[in-house]
């Protein structure tokens, strides 16, 4: 097999980033816009050592589970990646993708595996947008000023690059955040502010962020901005507010801006956020319902952006745990502190750790808007705290909700040295979650079942709960 090369393939799988995948000459192909059950003809782009690229040339006999997608964008954007298979068959899909990766990584036999946990309306779902703008690079024009070579567009990366496809309107985000995108592009018409260019390091305005508080109404946006301010910024803050209010209300709900900052990078690369917030309108940070409890949501805190399958993942999360009202847990990786705190109702004590110093603030702050006196929170390493601070702890639960990376091996190590009746694992990828619980069940665990939470609806990615347990 070679590029260029038209073959006929079987669709049997997709992958992480939601592309078919087949098998020609005994090699697998990944063939975008495919989907499991399509009888494709296929060109060859790139053939690799193992594996081969390709392009669909004919789709020959489509799949059951095939749908014509539901986004304008589904051709350019890099984000619903799963859109054209019916929703029914996304969920089977990511239960497929958590067993097959216990098995062939974790080494699992027959891995307990629950059907994924879907949602009822699966739009409209993410409270938290994060759209980059461009326009161009910056170029001299013949007055000898610095201007933006194109118009501007705000929305989302194109598959594998950094072209960003203008989106006027995004069916999984919050109506205020598509709101909020169309105030900024008639902001930016009306006073020619300068839009930023990762090439040269200029202009202003690099990204946009919206959080939404699904169960107050509140709305914060953030413009992340090269440099310390925004020219005729209270032009932007009306146009947003206007944006927010022309949403509508009923007897029962409203969407309000309530707060407005500028997050200032200067630093060239891929990083979104810099670390200096300036509230430029409002308050520095927003409030948001999990359950019964209220969390503050600031512009840099990590926050779970689907508040309704939020819900049933801490509830699986709680029923894993299996709690009585004694046991001492231990929250690690605990961010804000949400998990931990959603659970210390049913228990003794929670010690949370986590590594960001503001996150550690956050999570106190949490848990005295709530009034809950059992929870303490600590800034570390885990793997480092566990064995100098926490070292005459017995904990009877521990909660890991590490990163995309999964855990370091010095931390499994210190929990499996802990030694707890029961480890809550919360995982949003698969693949690093079956190496990590590989290492406890060597260390003695048993993996009693994995449950699929669909956090990230039409989109490549699942979240997982899993609970091991030595009883």
């Amino acid at each position: 097999m070679k590029q260029g090369d038209l073959v006929t393939i079987d669709i049997i799988d997709a992958g992480m980033e939601g592309e078919g995948i087949g098998r020609a000459d005994g090699m697998a192909v990944f063939v975008p816009g495919t989907v499991p059950g399509d009888r494709a003809q296929v060109e060859i782009t790139a053939v690799k050592k193992n594996f081969a690229r390709g392009r669909l040339a004919a789709l020959e006999a489509p799949a059951d589970c095939r749908r014509e997608p539901f986004c304008p964008y589904a051709d350019r954007c890099g984000g619903c990646s799963l859109q054209a298979m019916d929703y029914d068959a996304q969920l089977r899909l990511k239960e497929k993708w958590v067993r097959d990766r216990l098995t062939r990584i974790g080494g699992l036999e027959a891995p307990r595996v629950l059907p994924t946990i879907g949602m009822d309306d699966p739009t409209a779902y993410r409270n938290k947008a994060q759209f980059p703008v461009n326009a161009g690079s910056m170029k001299k024009n013949k007055e000898g000023k610095y201007r933006n070579t194109q118009l501007c567009r705000i929305g989302f990366y194109r598959p594998r690059s950094h072209e960003v496809v203008n989106c006027d309107e995004c069916v999984i985000q919050s109506a205020p955040a598509n709101a909020i995108a169309r105030a900024v592009r008639q902001y930016v018409a009306e006073t020619g502010v300068s839009i930023y260019d990762e090439k040269s390091g200029m202009g202003l305005l690099r990204h946009v962020i919206v959080k939404s508080g699904f169960s107050t109404g509140e709305v914060m946006a953030v413009f992340v901005v090269n440099g310390d301010h925004l020219p005729k910024v209270e032009r932007l803050v009306e146009l947003c507010d206007d944006a927010v209010n022309d949403l509508g209300t009923d007897d029962d709900w409203f969407w309000a801006l309530e707060s407005v900052i500028l997050n200032v990078n200067k630093k060239k690369g891929s990083e979104i956020m810099g670390k200096d917030c300036i509230t430029i309108a409002g308050k520095p940070t927003i409030l948001d319902r999990i359950g019964d409890l209220l969390f503050e949501i600031s512009p840099l805190s990590f926050y779970q952006v689907n508040p309704v399958q939020t819900v049933r993942l801490y509830d699986k999360a709680k029923e894993y745990a299996a709690l009585t009202g004694s046991e001492t847990i231990l929250d690690l990786y605990c961010g804000v502190g949400t998990i931990g705190l959603y659970c210390a109702a049913d228990a003794a004590r929670i010690i949370g750790v986590e590594t960001v110093k503001q996150a550690v603030i956050d999570a106190n702050r949490n848990a005295v808007i709530n009034g809950i006196v059992n929870a303490e929170y600590i800034c570390g390493k885990a793997e480092e705290i566990l064995p100098k601070r926490l070292s005459g702890v017995k904990a009877d639960v521990v909660i890991l909700d590490p990163p995309r990376s999964g855990c370091m091996k010095e931390l499994l190590d210190a929990v499996l040295t802990v030694a707890p009746r029961r480890i809550v694992y919360v995982s949003c990828d698969p693949a690093t979650m079956a190496r990590d619980i590989r290492i406890l069940v060597d260390g003695g665990y048993d993996l009693v079942e994995a449950q699929p939470v669909d956090m990230f609806p039409h989109t490549a990615n699942v979240e997982t709960v899993v609970l091991l347990s030595k009883e």
